[in-house]
């Protein structure tokens, strides 16, 4: 039987994935290490907005930060982040598709 930790641990990883900018975070951190000014860039969004979103991603063990002088760098922590985005991004896509559909439909 699995631990209940782990359902805990699982629950907090999904929390950390529910907000659309750090899901956003995910994708642009795909190909590797970001700058938090150059995720402020292409976010479009207050660095106080990206860090809040990045400090509850690296509370949760999504990303890690890496300091060199006055910068701080993200990526994220392991490659099977972007297996489960990828699968709920294409069902995502799916459902939109769906209701895509049915608006066309009316």
């Amino acid at each position: 039987m699995k631990s209940h930790r782990l359902y805990e641990i699982h629950a907090e990883i999904c929390q950390a994935l529910t907000h659309p900018i750090r899901l956003e975070i995910i994708d642009l951190l795909r190909d590797g290490e970001k700058g938090v000014s150059e995720l402020v860039q292409e976010l479009e969004a207050p660095q106080s907005t990206v860090s809040r979103h990045l400090g509850i991603m690296r509370a949760k063990g999504v990303v890690h930060a890496r300091r060199d002088g006055g910068f701080t760098y993200y990526q994220l922590t392991s490659d099977r982040i972007l297996t489960a985005y990828d699968a709920m991004h294409d069902f995502a896509a799916e459902i939109f598709a769906y209701q895509s559909e049915l608006v066309s439909n009316d």
